[in-house]
């Protein structure tokens, strides 16, 4: 079925149609025609109040869950979250099982049957046996389709193994994805150590379990030459430190988890464990300084930070739940509704499709005749209430059920 979108705004930095408003007419899968008023007939109509359009969203540091967890999240479900949340690539952690670290691991992933059209990326171990002991196999996942090497939120506790990895990722030109924390100081933490920590009674995760470890891999990648992306940012400190050394590294990134770019520590003190999270809440100047970041280059991409998790892990009391949210459904309209003021919407859209895919060096979809249809169609002049019978992951951990937005997705569009 041909489909036109009507009357939509695209948002598409270094396209001619970049922030102007058109028709586009989309024929067996390619974007046949944007021009002004087209009148096509027997054709799917998608219209709003007042929409936009971007290329379909990219994710870094996905948790997949299949294989080996598919009690939490298939690939079924996880592809369907995606297109929900305006997601139409996915570049997953290797925290699997099997783990993915090998030529058989990445075809499983990229190969499966049931993506529903999602593209997924995987992202190969940095450590065999996600041990922290030894560097993995980065060529041979190279060669079969890996397009980084991160641990996952389990950070490199061995700074000697971690500048190997940069050394030998970077003799392919690969890239590293790392998560500061230190383990030795966060260990045992609940939530932001701070003033809510304090009050609740709970202990907290100090700040430089984070900015000691960001400092360290800045030291890392410079010795090395390396690529580097520092993913899940959560202090101000380290903002400063990553926007300093930007000056001098070329190969350095930074990513921030929305969930940290719209809560605080504060919002916790009903004990909500959707709100239990890793990196956890930090501050308000914490907040706004992440906020910041986006808009002066500090952060290179906004991260869903999806780890969906099963009622078991999530229905207990505060300080046994495990952490973690999933927000492959909720990013983006979580972000245009409560950033809207702050950030200017060319780049939030900027951080959730182009910026992850730059730094990944994967192709950019192009809004332009005559090429697939890669879309995210939203309308920010609509209201929607996230429910619990519309969430498409097999897990519910999400803190924003019930909540209303400011923004509805209209229409996810692959080929």
């Amino acid at each position: 079925m041909d489909i036109l979108i009507k009357n939509v705004t695209i948002i598409h930095e270094g396209s001619d149609y970049h922030l102007k408003i058109f028709d586009i007419l989309i024929n067996n899968g390619k974007i046949l025609s944007i021009a002004k008023n087209i009148d096509a007939s027997n054709v799917k109509i998608i219209e709003g109040k007042k929409m936009y359009c971007c290329i379909g969203l990219c994710d870094i540091g996905t948790g997949s869950g299949e294989p080996g967890y598919e009690h939490r999240e298939s690939l079924q479900t996880l592809t369907q979250a995606a297109m929900a949340g305006g997601y139409t690539a996915l570049a997953v952690f290797p925290n699997n099982k099997p783990i993915t670290q090998s030529k058989a691991d990445i075809k499983f992933l990229i190969d499966h049957h049931d993506l529903n059209g999602v593209k997924i990326f995987p992202i190969g171990a940095l450590s065999k046996d996600l041990k922290g002991q030894d560097i993995g196999e980065y060529m041979d996942m190279a060669s079969a389709g890996a397009v980084a090497f991160s641990d996952g939120l389990e950070s490199v506790k061995d700074t000697g193994l971690l500048s190997r990895a940069l050394q030998y990722s970077g003799q392919i030109n690969g890239i590293v994805i790392h998560h500061p924390n230190d383990h030795y100081l966060s260990q045992g933490g609940e939530m932001h150590e701070g003033e809510m920590s304090t009050s609740l009674g709970i202990k907290g995760v100090p700040e430089i379990a984070e900015v000691h470890v960001v400092q360290r891999d800045i030291l890392l990648n410079a010795y090395n030459e390396g690529n580097l992306i520092l993913h899940c940012i959560s202090t101000a400190t380290s903002i400063e430190d990553i926007k300093s050394a930007k000056k001098d590294q070329k190969s350095l990134f930074a990513t921030v988890a929305y969930m940290n770019l719209l809560f605080t520590d504060e919002d916790m003190g009903d004990f909500d464990t959707n709100l239990k999270v890793s990196p956890v809440l930090r501050s308000k100047t914490d907040k706004e300084a992440l906020i910041a970041g986006l808009s002066d280059g500090s952060l290179d991409a906004i991260v869903s930070n999806h780890a969906p998790l099963d009622e078991e892990s999530k229905n207990l009391e505060f300080t046994y739940a495990t952490p973690g949210a999933s927000g492959l459904e909720t990013c983006l309209i979580a972000c245009v509704s409560g950033l809207k003021n702050l950030i200017e919407l060319p780049t939030i859209i900027h951080k959730l499709t182009i910026g992850p895919r730059k730094l990944l060096n994967i192709s950019i979809p192009q809004i332009a005749e005559g090429h697939i249809a890669d879309l995210c169609v939203f309308d920010i002049g609509d209201t929607y209430t996230y429910n619990a019978n519309l969430v498409k992951s097999k897990s519910a951990n999400n803190p924003f059920i019930d909540k209303n937005f400011e923004v509805r997705i209209l229409a996810t569009l692959i080929g």
